[in-house]
């Protein structure tokens, strides 16, 4: 059961190479070359999906090239794997936090699609032979709610292109060839993106006070015990309108606009847990449900649930 909306979607496509004003063999003999090459690179993003999508470990990608044509080429492996995965319904990023860099993301950060398969309620039920190094990742999401966040340069432009905060945790499952994953490999891999799941929407207002609570609030994760696993601020962690505007800027290098309904992942906010063992993240977790929740920004928690299923 993934998840859909009833707006819009942009299909990805990759930009038109630049046409060549000269004219002669010599132009034409370059021109078929490069789309030898092209040909050449799209059979390998097809087997990055197709090794995605088999749960196999996907095979590095060396090529050297401008991270805006790795992002071209993502879209083309973003655009193979819909018929199966279900149409772009949001967009994530990764490297906005204050914690340590991750060597195969981007300095500035790094952005993915969210299919519409890859989206399950709360409470969903994972197997572990649904990944292969999948792991909890506690994140926070907006949904998108007006076009006019495309030309939002302020926190209160920004929030009111917003209708509502989802609780939202995933699974991404970043399984490569030993030893070949590089910046232009996860960008194109889509980030390993294969789970997300999401709470019950919370409704937005543009006013300074939610801006301060979207600044401060608290979170915490627990087991079916309701025993803590963790907790945090987002105090000094990353500010969300910020990155929801990094992310908005960085699609419109690649000619995108976000979309209303579109859900929008922030990142993860500091609490992550192993599903397999043998993981350089440490231990595997152990309990059976991991539940994310918000405090602060509602008189009540918003929560979302990962359950893990051990029975087989």
């Amino acid at each position: 059961m993934g998840y859909s909306n009833n707006h819009r979607h942009w299909l990805p496509v990759v930009a038109a190479a630049a046409l060549l004003s000269a004219c002669g063999g010599e132009a034409e003999a370059v021109d078929a070359d490069s789309n030898l090459d092209d040909d050449a690179i799209y059979a390998e993003i097809r087997q990055i999906a197709d090794a995605f999508m088999a749960h196999k470990p996907m095979p590095g990608f060396a090529h050297e090239m401008t991270l805006a044509e790795a992002y071209a080429w993502q879209d083309r492996l973003v655009e193979y794997m819909e018929p199966a995965l279900g149409p772009v319904v949001g967009w994530k990023t990764g490297g906005h936090d204050p914690g340590p860099g991750f060597p195969t993301f981007p300095p500035g950060g790094i952005r993915g699609a969210i299919l519409g398969s890859m989206i399950f309620p709360s409470g969903t039920a994972v197997r572990l032979d649904q990944t292969r190094r999948g792991f909890l990742e506690a994140d926070f999401a907006f949904r998108v709610g007006s076009d006019r966040i495309n030309d939002a340069q302020t926190d209160l432009a920004t929030l009111a292109g917003l209708d509502a905060i989802i609780p939202f945790a995933e699974i991404p499952d970043p399984y490569y060839e030993e030893g070949t994953r590089s910046i232009n490999g996860t960008i194109v891999a889509n980030m390993g993106s294969r789970m997300s799941f999401v709470g019950e929407p919370l409704m937005l207002e543009p006013t300074e006070e939610w801006i301060e609570k979207i600044n401060s609030f608290t979170f915490a994760v627990h087991n079916e015990h309701g025993d803590e696993i963790d907790a945090g601020t987002m105090a000094g962690w990353y500010e969300p309108l910020a990155v929801v505007r990094w992310i908005r800027d960085q699609l419109r290098k690649s000619g995108k606009r976000l979309e209303p309904g579109q859900i929008l992942s922030l990142g993860n906010i500091g609490i992550l847990r192993q599903l397999h063992e043998g993981s350089p993240r440490g231990p595997a977790y152990i309990s059976n449900e991991f539940i994310l929740s918000y405090y602060g920004l509602s008189e009540k928690p918003l929560s979302v649930t990962i359950r893990v299923d051990r029975s087989q």
